[in-house]
């Protein structure tokens, strides 16, 4: 069981340099208000942002954190759980904005400035914490 944790954990730390590839992706046309550059940079990091954020923030609240929360401490691991919601209503609303013809500056910086905080925190603080868990 700890080597598929670490495991599991080795593969979401991976999918977060995606994430954040196209969270890095969306910030110069947020900074600049260039409508047609933010929409051609959130179709670019759609998937990333989308269904494969979506299976990854599953993974972590299905998979990993009840996993981990027995050992670490359920405090540890709720608020993440909580930020999901957030972060996937928030790319939720920012896509449908796009799809309607308009471009969510204000959502957009947000929502990227929520996951990279979020992942910042999991991978600085979270993973190390049940890493150090798991080795022991």
């Amino acid at each position: 069981m700890t080597t598929s944790l670490l495991l599991l954990i080795d593969q979401l730390e991976s999918e977060h340099v995606d994430v954040l590839h196209a969270v890095a992706m969306l910030r110069p046309s947020i900074e600049t208000h260039d409508e047609v550059a933010l929409k051609g940079a959130l179709a670019a990091g759609g998937e990333a942002l989308g269904a494969a954020l979506t299976k990854h923030s599953e993974v972590e609240d299905q998979d990993l954190f009840p996993r981990i929360a027995e050992m670490i401490g359920e405090g540890m691991v709720s608020h993440f759980v909580e930020e999901h919601v957030r972060i996937r209503a928030l790319r939720d609303r920012v896509y449908e904005r796009m799809g309607q013809g308009a471009a969510d500056f204000d959502g957009c910086a947000e929502l990227c400035d929520l996951l990279a905080d979020h992942m910042d925190r999991e991978d600085q603080v979270l993973f190390p914490t049940a890493r150090g868990v798991l080795d022991d």
